[in-house]
């Protein structure tokens, strides 16, 4: 089955955060990061039921799935499988309070 690939805003607004903080340091490895989470997304919707389940106790946030950026380990992407799309829903660093930063605010396609 070929999947649908739908980001929403809150996961591209995260990528390109991520991307600023990196290009403090170096530019190279900013543009990279891109490339890599661009990577990371077709991974995902080839095989998006690859990676494990992230469990969280929130209804709105029930079969989240996550998947680290290529290259990027401590970045996460956290997605789920709706029908025959795949649903990027945030990009985090794995250090922040994941919890927190899931539910501080609704979803929105």
């Amino acid at each position: 089955m070929r999947y649908r690939l739908r980001i929403y805003p809150a996961a591209e607004a995260d990528v390109d955060d991520a991307a600023l903080f990196i290009a403090r340091d170096s530019l190279d490895v900013a543009i990279r990061f891109y490339d890599s989470v661009e990577q990371t997304y077709r991974l995902i919707r080839e095989h998006p039921l690859r990676w494990p389940l992230y469990e969280m106790d929130h209804p709105k946030l029930a079969n989240l799935r996550k998947r680290a950026v290529v290259g990027f380990r401590k970045y996460l992407v956290f997605y789920r499988i709706d029908g025959g799309s795949v649903e990027i829903i945030r990009v985090l660093h794995g250090a922040r309070d994941i919890p927190s930063v899931m539910t501080e605010q609704p979803l929105e396609d």
